[in-house]
């Protein structure tokens, strides 16, 4: 188990790294228990709460810049708030989704290959090059922009006023933050600039090593796909039925009859909920639309000019059609048991490749 976790560690351990850094576990796995210790929730609460302070301080001085009508300041502010939102989301998102996301990592480790026979056979040298390859590189490239915008500010004080004295530039900081008090003619100045920089920090690893996180899994996702594709190519049909049969039921989830039985009825109660659904907001669309043809219909040419522009209204308001909705984004009509019932296909096909390998 030991020689498992280090070997899946090697997927995940650039995303590891950034989450560690700001004292936060993005999953746990039998192999790799939960660390709650006090320095962890420390370190990512007083992040967290350092974040949204300088968060607070750069909404407020959003609200004064549009207030002075100063549009080039409002807008590069609004930038910085939107990259603190980002990154805040990634990680609650995180949070919210852990129970889950340590279940699909603890599946990954189920089905990791163990010993250098299937290492060989899932070409799993090639998928972690290629994944620690990316991973490294854009960390690195995401670090050093991170630090070299929190440092600049450092670096032109340095640089153009301290050595080379060709121009004064003062104490600024890298992000614009309203502060109640001025800041750059004493030692206040320092906390604030460590302030920002921690806040732009933890920032950017939340946003990093949510990503990381998502391409070291898709990494070892595509390894099994492509493990799956070549031994379905490679496999020799011998053109008996039930040798040939035990080689598929290998790579497939095997299910008891009685199993078979139980979900079939699940599946055709579900349905029918789902369509009896999708069945009346398909009527409640067409009802909708079809009082623009209606009033088409109409015998309007005998009808005043006054009431025929008032039938151009109705049309128009009526081609909008309208229709029953599960939250805001989705539209119910028959056409919605279509695209459920392609993504659940998918989504089916995916767990049952990643099932038994």
């Amino acid at each position: 188990m030991t020689y498992l976790c280090s070997e899946m560690d090697k997927f995940m351990k650039y995303a590891n790294f950034f989450y560690t850094t700001v004292g936060f576990e993005a999953y746990a796995t039998a192999s790799r228990p939960p660390n709650d210790s006090l320095r962890n929730r420390i370190v990512f609460w007083g992040s967290l709460v350092n974040l949204a302070i300088v968060g607070i301080g750069e909404t407020i001085y959003f609200y004064f810049a549009i207030r002075a009508g100063n549009l080039l300041e409002a807008v590069t502010v609004m930038s910085y708030i939107g990259f603190i939102i980002v990154g805040v989301s990634k990680i609650f998102f995180i949070m919210w989704k852990k129970p889950a996301l340590s279940a699909m990592v603890q599946e990954l480790e189920d089905l990791f290959p163990r010993g250098k026979v299937q290492e060989a056979q899932f070409h799993l040298e090639d998928y972690l090059r290629s994944c620690s390859r990316i991973s490294f590189n854009y960390g690195l490239l995401y670090f050093v922009l991170i630090w070299t915008f929190n440092l600049y500010p450092i670096m032109e004080l340095i640089v153009f006023e301290k050595w080379l004295k060709i121009r004064i530039v003062g104490k600024t900081l890298p992000y614009l933050m309203y502060a109640p008090w001025k800041s750059d003619d004493n030692l206040s100045y320092y906390p604030l600039l460590v302030s920002q920089n921690l806040a732009g920090y933890t920032s950017a690893a939340a946003q990093i090593s949510t990503d990381l996180l998502l391409c070291s899994v898709a990494t070892q996702v595509v390894m099994h796909f492509d493990h799956l594709a070549r031994s379905m190519e490679n496999h020799n049909l011998s053109g008996d039925w039930p040798a040939d049969s035990r080689f598929i039921s290998e790579m497939t989830v095997g299910v008891s009859p009685d199993m078979i039985t139980k979900l079939f009825l699940y599946l055709v109660s579900s349905m029918s909920q789902v369509y009896l659904i999708c069945h009346y907001g398909q009527m409640v669309a067409d009802a909708s639309f079809g009082l623009s043809v209606a009033v088409y219909n109409q015998s309007w040419s005998h009808a005043d000019v006054r009431y025929q522009r008032a039938l151009l209204l109705i049309i128009a308001r009526a081609q909008k059609t309208r229709h029953l909705k599960a939250t805001i984004f989705l539209d119910i009509t028959r056409s919605t048991m279509t695209d459920l019932l392609q993504i659940s296909y998918k989504f089916f096909a995916l767990l049952r490749t990643m099932y038994v390998q």
